[in-house]
């Protein structure tokens, strides 16, 4: 019952989604604007806003946010911006060859559940599972070929995140490092971007995600991506230096 349930809530979303699809002209437009509904567990379901350009990314909650992402594709960095501090975290692209400490084992596989969802741009979508050591790690409903541009730049961003949890990775207790953890944080954070552009994802953790709605060639405001000159810079590797002193 569960599963037909889920099933039917899949495909109502892709059929809100197909009406917006069809009136789009240009799938593979640089310049994007993406709402998704997010959920994590104990956290009251919130919408993220997120604009792309060939040079920039940014993460809000919506117009007029005060606090916001910024990812400089270019110099693959990330600038997180808090107004009630007036400060920036920056994060850096840092080049790394940890390797993982235990053996994720990772697999996928796809469900053939979706034979009566509707195509998007004439693709089918498809259900896909993926696990580490054997252990489900979240669920997929992806289209592939769909919206290319935002799933290169999620990528870039996902991997200056990726390196950089290489560095706090170190000292998390051995018990406290699971498969799926390494695989999605570290390891292997763009594998389900394979399968094409993630319409829903969702995992046993109590995250999820699905895209509500998206407007492609949109006309973006370039002040959106400037970074405020006023705010304290601080970078995460200083932050993590002053509490290893402590």
């Amino acid at each position: 019952m569960r599963h037909m349930k889920l099933t039917s809530l899949i495909i109502l979303s892709l059929l809100i989604l197909l009406a917006a699809c069809n009136q789009q002209t240009n799938q593979v437009s640089q310049n994007l604007l993406l709402i998704f509904a997010d959920q994590e567990e104990d956290v009251e379901p919130y919408t993220t806003r997120i604009l792309i350009t060939p040079d920039y990314m940014r993460f809000d909650d919506g117009e007029g946010a005060v606090d916001y992402l910024i990812f400089d594709r270019k110099q693959k960095t990330i600038y997180n911006m808090v107004q009630e501090s007036q400060s920036i975290t920056v994060i850096t692209a840092l080049p790394s060859d940890v390797k993982p400490p235990i053996k994720l084992n990772l697999s996928h596989k796809m469900v053939d559940d979706l034979q009566d969802a509707p195509t998007m741009q004439g693709v089918k979508p498809q259900h896909h599972i993926y696990m580490a050591d054997r252990q489900i790690c979240f669920e997929v409903v992806s289209v592939p070929g769909f919206l290319p541009a935002y799933v290169k730049a999620m990528k870039e961003f996902n991997t200056v995140l990726a390196n950089d949890s290489t560095v706090t990775m170190n000292n998390l207790p051995a018990d406290m490092q699971n498969a799926c953890s390494l695989a999605k944080n570290t390891f292997a954070p763009n594998r389900h971007f394979q399968a094409g552009f993630p319409l829903q994802q969702w995992g046993p953790d109590g995250k999820r995600s699905a895209l509500l709605d998206f407007k492609t060639d949109y006309p973006i405001d370039k002040t959106l991506f400037e970074i405020p000159v006023d705010y304290q810079r601080v970078n995460i590797q200083d932050i993590r230096a002053s509490f290893s002193k402590q």
